[in-house]
């Protein structure tokens, strides 16, 4: 199920940078940006798509912000529209929201998993103490058993040298 949210995931992700690619490569005219700013750009993206598609989203997420201060920086030197900036930010904020939902999800899947271990743990724990008393139970009714036949024994043995009642009787 993991691996089937983590390619689902994956699979948004990239479409999302695909987007943002397309968004690039269309606008590549002289008025949006320079050729040098759109490869420069179009780079990070791909970098940003190559983490997502291996699930690597930590990795995905420094490449996003590092897509952010490029478009930034390319802003500020006047290289990129403002139009085409609020774009590629948008675009990014949406990218980067999907892998905030992703790393949430591999944490809860992580906890998850630490949880059940935990009661697998517990339940053997559990299984291996209650086994310890039976064996316990088991030892200390043989004990008693043992202990009450050798009571049984002496009884008999010290029953025939004891003086009955008779004979103590005829003493008086």
């Amino acid at each position: 199920m993991m691996r089937a949210a983590s390619a689902r995931t994956s699979t948004v992700l990239t479409a999302a940078l695909l987007a943002v690619t397309l968004l690039l490569a269309g606008c590549a005219s002289p008025a949006a940006y320079s050729e040098e700013t759109a490869q420069d750009l179009q780079q990070r993206v791909l970098a940003v798509t190559d983490a997502a598609a291996s699930a690597d989203y930590a990795a995905a997420q420094v490449r996003i912000d590092e897509l952010r201060v490029a478009a930034n920086d390319a802003l500020a030197r006047g290289e990129l529209s403002e139009e085409r900036h609020a774009a590629i930010v948008s675009a990014l904020d949406l990218v980067e929201s999907d892998i905030d939902a992703a790393l949430a999800a591999e944490a809860a899947a992580a906890e998850a998993t630490r949880l059940a271990e935990e009661q697998r743990l517990a339940e053997e724990a559990a299984a291996a103490e209650a086994q310890r008393v039976a064996r316990e139970a088991a030892a200390a009714e043989e004990a008693a058993r043992l202990a009450d036949e050798k009571a049984k024994e002496q009884e008999k043995d010290d029953g025939g040298d004891k003086p009955g009642k008779d004979a103590k009787n005829n003493n008086d």
